[in-house]
């Protein structure tokens, strides 16, 4: 029998006190603890095949990241990925401040080490890029996907301006990326989606401002806000049309021993950070733990998955189909999504008939009642018909195709088509073409393409 190696955990083995932590602090801990990772290890650490490129902007090796590092296929040794602004292994941040700044010689390995915390049997690759060569930003991605990566976490965002002026327009007084600064950029993503890779970005750093990123908002994408340990919106946190789901990102307004997310250095230290960053190396972990327990699930399946998987966060009002601009549709929960069992992953629309009510109003007739979807995919139509009668059943069992039996007996009083997320119940009404009778019978059908269509019935008294 063949055994897989258990990678090890990160920060594990090295004494009760790690160099550079304060006292008590434990590499990434609240924040695998909010992303209930315990749970998810007790049913997969992840898999060999599912490969997360890291795109960054420059690594440099931590002992925690040992064993952990993706390897080209049939070698033990040689470079963990590729530097595609230098074109060559060096794969080290190399600009302004390179000495000077604590920023960027840790970031990269930070993000790593938030893959390797979430999914210890995944292989990281390390992808390097740099502002000032936008085709080096186009070319990781498409290295990346080409030797195999599955998931991409890219964490910075291309800063718009910069090709053209050399200071990112950022710094000028406007706003985040344009699609058209980095036209090459936003082709390789659409080329990676289109290969069935999950891109995983974290949503602008920009303290509740409503802006737009056209890389984080393409559908390929999974947009992830920016929670706080407290499970809340951070105070870092984004607010845009298109975040999908929320992780932790730390809180800038206190102290970094609480606020802050603790993780490795790019000193072969231990260091604090903040920032939707953060958030993107976190979901991209929960991502390939979720794809190496079902490895079978394509990309929108997978993001289907995970958002609705996720638990409300706190401080948030969602809107009816439970979602919130800042942290989408909740918090990832890594041990939920890996816990369910496969057959509840396809739709499964069932009406609950205890919720089913008639109302009159201005003269017109209406039937109101909820669906309920337990699987964990979205149920995109779904088809309930209202019946004054049963369907099934023959009024005149005489009637034939020469003399059908007339007037009809069983009629349509009308029908919807409605949308299910996962795992969450929806409300749906049907205008009614005439007064219902004290017994209304309703037929519900799921019309995904790849999924049975057994129709259910239900027989409710009118409410």
């Amino acid at each position: 029998m063949t055994r897989r190696r258990v990678q090890p955990a990160v920060g594990a083995g090295q004494g009760a006190q790690l160099p550079g932590l304060p006292r008590g602090v434990r590499p990434y801990d609240w924040a695998l603890a909010q992303l209930r990772v315990c749970r998810a290890h007790a049913i997969t650490r992840g898999a060999a095949e599912v490969v997360v490129a890291v795109i960054d902007l420059g690594y440099r090796h931590h002992p925690d990241l040992e064993g952990h590092l993706w390897r080209p296929p049939g070698a033990r040794r040689g470079a963990p990925g590729w530097d595609c602004a230098d074109d060559d292994a060096s794969l080290e941040y190399r600009g302004p401040g390179a000495r000077t700044s604590a920023y960027f010689r840790g970031h990269h390995v930070f993000v790593a080490g938030e893959v390797a915390a979430m999914a210890p049997c995944c292989p990281i690759m390390i992808v390097r890029v740099a502002y000032g060569q936008p085709a080096s930003w186009a070319g990781g991605i498409r290295w990346a996907v080409a030797h195999g990566a599955r998931v991409l976490v890219i964490p910075h965002d291309y800063i718009a301006g910069e090709a053209s002026t050399g200071t990112p327009r950022f710094y000028q007084g406007t706003d985040f990326a344009y699609p058209d600064d980095n036209p090459d950029l936003i082709a390789a993503m659409r080329e990676a989606g289109e290969r069935g890779c999950l891109i995983v970005k974290g949503t602008a750093d920009n303290r509740g401002r409503c802006v737009a990123s056209a890389t984080a908002a393409l559908s390929m994408v999974l947009a992830v806000g920016s929670a706080n340990r407290r499970g809340e919106p951070a105070d870092i946190c984004a607010s845009a049309a298109y975040v999908a789901v929320g992780a932790p990102a730390g809180q800038r307004d206190v102290p970094p021993r609480r606020g802050a997310i603790w993780g490795c250095g790019g000193d072969r230290d231990y260091v604090p950070f903040t920032g939707g960053c953060m958030a993107s190396g976190f979901a991209g972990g929960v991502a390939a733990l979720v794809w190496s327990r079902f490895p079978w699930l394509g990309q929108q399946q997978l993001r289907q998955v995970l958002q609705n998987t996720a638990r409300p966060a706190r401080g948030v009002v969602p809107d009816a189909d439970g979602w919130d601009p800042r942290l989408g549709y909740g918090l990832l929960d890594a041990g939920r999504a890996v816990s369910l069992h496969p057959e509840r992953l396809p739709p499964a629309v069932r009406l609950r008939a205890a919720t089913v009510r008639v109302r009159r109003s201005a003269g017109r007739w209406r039937l109101e009642a909820r669906l309920r979807n337990r699987g964990a995919l979205d149920a995109e139509r779904v088809l309930v018909v209202a019946f004054d009668g049963d369907p099934t059943r023959p009024a005149d069992p005489r009637g034939t195709l020469a003399a059908p039996a007339a007037p009809l007996q069983t009629r349509q009083l009308g029908h919807t088509i409605a949308r299910v997320r996962g795992l969450h119940e929806t409300a749906i009404a049907i205008a009614l073409v005439q007064p219902p009778p004290a017994t209304v019978w309703l037929e519900t059908c799921c019309l995904e393409p790849a999924t049975p269509a057994p129709v259910h019935r239900t027989r409710v008294r009118r409410r």
